[in-house]
């Protein structure tokens, strides 16, 4: 309500209209649906709230600009706690969750303007009791002293959420973890088709996203919990995975000098760039540095720094090639294991192993690429190694995989 028509009527009635906002939001904040601590404690300092602004409207008050300003603040945040209390009764509970830091920061923020505004009365108002008066006090004392945080679970998920998006791990075990613990924080049953509709909805609500440094954010949480096996249907990954598969081509490629290691000579795992702008192999470098080294191993320039960046970039860059050669050597391999040659499927079957241990995106693409029937069936030859081999890959495909399972 604007400053102009609180001040136009009597002071009872804009009073009276705040009583009246702080009681929907008492009768509505159960109905939140994560965090509902949080808006009990904030509905039980409006309860406190409302016999004050009833005792306040029976009182001879003065038209003052501390007044009308103070009875402008209550009105805007308390209105602003109303729309709050709204939002997260309706928005999904994933975003809830997941956006839980900014709700807090709201909660926060009106409570502590609320109580600023709230012990500005007393000096606006006479007659109140002494009463009235200390109770204000300690309402605003217990107000501004308020703590609005996540639990230590929804922490520990946020916490989990930054490190993923931060180092790109869109793993697939991983993302289904992440996805249970939710699940547990904001109490939805683990069935497939609960969590998998929490997603779509959280997905519907991230779409209609205006603030785009937000949608941004959401986006790239979307990508790593999608990574888990209830986001989608069996038949909607393996319609992905072969659109992205045919999109390859056939032959592996070879790798960009780039990712080349200048000490090493081999392809780098974990790139770190030092001060003179050259980059290579972490553990490399750091042996160069703890011989006595403090010059460029390439340049031969004295370092100002021995202090190492990650070079994330070209790491991403060299795990996208991996991947690209990995799903191509992974479709490719298929026909040979049929082929009956011991020797040829020995050697296939060791480095589909491999492989499958590298990765779990790289199990999830054989399970997608139809392997476990042609595993089972060939469990069935007199070659020991090629059984072994065969039980270890099949054992790997259903670890934590809903699919695989189905599948065997």
């Amino acid at each position: 309500m604007a400053l102009d028509s609180l001040t136009s009527g009597p002071a009872s009635d804009a009073i009276s209209l705040i009583i009246d906002t702080v009681s929907e939001i008492v009768c509505s904040a159960g109905g939140v649906l994560v965090n509902k601590d949080s808006f009990k404690e904030l509905a039980a300092y409006l309860q406190r709230i409302a016999p004050i602004l009833k005792q306040l409207s029976k009182e001879k008050v003065s038209d003052s600009e501390t007044f009308n300003y103070a009875i402008e603040v209550l009105d805007r945040e308390i209105k602003d706690g109303k729309k709050l209390v709204q939002e997260c009764s309706k928005k999904s509970k994933v975003y809830l969750l997941v956006n839980c830091r900014t709700v807090f920061k709201r909660l926060k923020h009106n409570t502590s303007e609320i109580s600023r505004a709230l012990g500005l009365l007393p000096l606006a108002t006479s007659g109140l009791s002494a009463g009235i008066i200390e109770e204000i006090k300690r309402l605003c004392d217990n107000m501004q002293a308020a703590e609005f945080k996540a639990d230590i679970s929804e922490e520990e998920i946020l916490e989990k959420i930054e490190s993923a998006i931060q180092e790109k791990n869109f793993d697939r075990s991983y993302a289904n973890n992440l996805l249970l613990l939710i699940a547990d924080a904001v109490g939805i049953t683990k069935e497939r088709s609960t969590l998998r509709k929490e997603l779509e909805e959280f997905k519907s609500e991230i779409e209609n996203e205006k603030d785009r440094a937000e949608a941004i954010q959401m986006d790239q949480i979307i990508a790593l919990l999608e990574r888990s096996d209830a986001a989608s249907s069996t038949r909607e990954k393996e319609l992905k995975y072969i659109a992205k598969r045919d999109s390859l081509g056939t032959q592996p490629l070879e790798p960009l000098q780039s990712f080349y290691c200048p000490i090493m000579g081999d392809v780098m795992v974990d790139p770190v760039e030092t001060s003179s702008g050259q980059t290579f192999e972490k553990s490399a470098i750091e042996k160069w540095f703890a011989e006595g080294n403090q010059l460029c191993p390439l340049t031969f320039i004295t370092l100002d720094t021995l202090i190492l960046r990650p070079n994330k970039t070209l790491k991403q860059s060299i795990e996208e090639w991996k991947d690209r050669n990995a799903m191509i050597t992974i479709a490719s391999m298929r026909e040979k294991i049929q082929s009956g040659d011991e020797v040829g499927v020995l050697h296939c079957l060791q480095a589909l192993q491999d492989l499958c241990e590298q990765k779990d995106q790289h199990r999830e693409w054989v399970v997608l690429e139809n392997y476990i029937p042609v595993l089972i069936q060939i469990l069935a030859e007199k070659n020991r190694d090629i059984r072994n081999h065969v039980l270890v890959i099949l054992c790997m495909l259903v670890k934590d995989n809903e699919d695989a399972k189905v599948l065997n």
